[in-house]
């Protein structure tokens, strides 16, 4: 069995090609990616550049792995990325009913009735339940009672969004199986049982957003997404030293930094500007002074969004920093400072073959995928108390859910 993962992402497009062995373990087969195309802020701006990047990741994946891909899951996100709380509620056949699993997924279902508008659901996750007066029930499975309700966080993302990404992979020759948002899937990848049950926010900085998803009591509370992230940081250094977006970009990742600390201000390099194509020397302190404001306002954007959430004071565990931009030398330190809370950066911790080459915070969102799907074909009677379901776009809106996997 393969399962193919595919992360568009804003900056980049990766692929990964793993196959089910014997024994249940997963042999990661193929790596592969591609910056040629352009989106904006999680967008998809160009169609043919995005086409081109897609059969230019998933051909290096193929030649690496050799084999064919095939099960293609990909991610999905951008701002109109929403989760809504849904309620659900259901009387039971008769007083002081034995609640069976029939009845906990004809309350979900209620949940998700509920709570949609004319979007698409991506997922719908488990909060917890109530039996009668009994509340935050994690599996009412057994319990007796006369009624019973569901609390639910309901994902979903506009139809056109979704109509878009399923045009560009087809027009690059694949089909695609379902889609994962991106909050979801970096979470699986990063973040820990302990994480969540404390409480800890998961900042995934691409480049084009920031997406914020945050857990307490083991259960995800709230998700956002900022539109601003390592592109940004890109296009700031490319308009104030006159540089082109590629040596942009390369001058963060190799002198970029966030803190000043133990920066020398006789540090220097040499660019090649824009207009001129002269040689001139600038400072790593010259390159902080600009990326620093712009970390500085992601930072306070995230500080608004969590206070708003009212959750800010029960991130017990702190926050994680993941996806590409947290590889910005100094960005956990300064966070921590800016918002006085523990700070670490998160690695995906998925333990497959060619781990090395995927143990980079650029690659949580693709993990995340292989992680969230592969118990599905592990185990065709996966417990839904285990996981969380992936409500496909191509089912029908109120289709009972089958197979719901709690988070």
């Amino acid at each position: 069995m393969v399962i193919t993962v595919l992360d568009i992402g804003t900056s980049t497009i990766k692929t990964l090609i793993a196959s089910l062995e014997e024994e249940n373990t997963i042999n990661l087969r193929g790596v592969g990616e591609s910056s040629k195309h352009k989106m904006f802020k999680s967008k998809i701006t160009d169609v043919e550049s995005t086409v081109a990047a897609i059969k230019d990741s998933m051909l290096k994946a193929e030649v690496m792995a050799g084999i064919r891909p095939d099960n293609l899951f990909a991610s999905i996100g951008g701002v109109e990325t929403k989760g809504i709380t849904g309620k659900g509620t259901i009387a039971l056949p008769k007083q002081n009913s034995i609640i069976t699993e029939n009845d906990v997924l004809r309350a979900i279902n209620q949940s998700k009735v509920m709570s949609i508008g004319d979007n698409p659901i991506l997922h719908v996750i488990e909060r917890n339940f109530t039996v009668d007066t009994q509340e935050n029930i994690k599996n009412p499975v057994g319990l007796i009672g006369s009624k019973l309700l569901c609390e639910t966080m309901v994902i979903t993302i506009p139809s056109l969004i979704i109509q878009n990404y399923s045009n560009v992979i087809e027009r690059a020759g694949y089909r695609v199986e379902d889609y994962v948002s991106q909050h979801i899937a970096a979470s699986y990848s990063i973040l820990s049982e302990e994480e969540k049950e404390l409480g800890v926010a998961l900042i995934d900085i691409g480049g084009g957003t920031t997406k914020i998803t945050v857990f307490t009591d083991s259960v995800i509370r709230e998700i956002d997404t900022i539109e601003i992230g390592g592109a940004n940081i890109t296009k700031d250094i490319s308009i104030g030293l006159r540089l082109t977006n590629n040596d942009s970009e390369n001058l963060k990742k190799k002198y970029g930094s966030c803190i000043k600390d133990n920066l020398n201000a006789d540090e220097k390099f040499k660019v090649k500007g824009l207009t001129d194509n002269e040689e001139r020397e600038i400072s790593t302190v010259e390159l902080y002074e600009i990326i620093a404001p712009r970390v500085d306002e992601l930072i306070e954007f995230i500080q608004q969004s969590l206070a708003s959430s009212q959750l800010f004071d029960k991130l017990n565990a702190g926050i994680v920093l993941t996806g590409g931009t947290a590889n910005l030398k100094g960005i956990k330190d300064r966070f921590e400072r800016k918002m006085n809370i523990p700070t670490k950066i998160g690695y995906p911790k998925l333990n497959v073959g060619m781990s090395e080459q995927i143990k980079d915070p650029s690659f949580s969102v693709a993990c995340g995928i292989l992680e969230y799907v592969t118990p599905k074909f592990l185990n065709k009677n996966y417990s839904r108390k285990k996981k969380m379901d992936i409500s496909g776009f191509f089912s029908k809106t109120f289709e009972t859910i089958k197979d719901l996997f709690k988070l």
